[in-house]
């Protein structure tokens, strides 16, 4: 939770701020939560500029606690996953962006934005959402599927995936929490639809 009031008070994102426990990661993922007006579909100022501070920190803490540790060779990645209501706000009313000079030496910094039934996007690729596989083709139960698309992205970049192939397998994760009531059994099954959605989008 990441807006200008928190309900968690930022609890939530304390972890980022151990230096031991960020000195042991090489990919770090974080999905800025922020409540866009329900009747502009925006996020306001305030709230743009409080979640923008906060990954600024977040990111920040994570990069000195990799340089602390001698001990770690080789990049590390920092990835956020704003939807698109609140990557708007970021850009709109910051001066956030999503350039390489973000970037700095063996620490990459990368974006990616969430936007619902239209895949998710970079400043250089667009990848459509999956076809539902559900009677109307609509969601039965959205809840959950920004969340999941953003952890399976950030677990797939970590472990080598190229920016096309994660974004291919998060949107068909994200797609598939979609098909269920409640969040699917991590069956065979399951898995071997998420593979499917993967290939139609890829």
């Amino acid at each position: 939770e990441s807006g200008s009031k928190p309900t968690g008070k930022g609890l939530d994102a304390l972890p980022f701020f151990d230096d031991k426990l960020m000195s042991r990661v090489s990919t770090a993922g974080v999905e800025p939560i922020v409540f866009a007006d329900e009747v502009s579909g925006k996020v306001t100022e305030e709230d743009s500029h409080a979640v923008t501070t906060t990954m600024r920190k977040i990111r920040q803490s994570f990069v000195r606690a990799r340089a602390c540790d001698k001990e770690k060779d080789g990049n590390s990645l920092f990835v956020v996953t704003p939807d698109r209501p609140c990557y708007e706000g970021m850009i709109s009313h910051t001066n956030l962006t999503m350039d390489e000079s973000e970037n700095t030496e063996n620490n990459e910094f990368e974006m990616i934005i969430r936007d619902g039934g239209n895949g998710c996007f970079t400043n250089e690729m667009k990848m459509p959402a999956a076809t539902l596989r559900t009677i109307d083709k609509a969601p039965v139960n959205p809840t959950g599927a920004g969340n999941a698309f953003s952890a399976a992205y950030v677990v797939c970049r970590g472990t080598g995936s190229s920016v096309k192939e994660a974004a291919s397998i998060a949107t068909a994760v994200g797609a598939v929490v979609c098909e269920y009531e409640h969040l699917p059994p991590w069956s065979l099954e399951v898995v071997e639809r998420i593979a499917e959605a993967a290939c139609e989008v890829i």
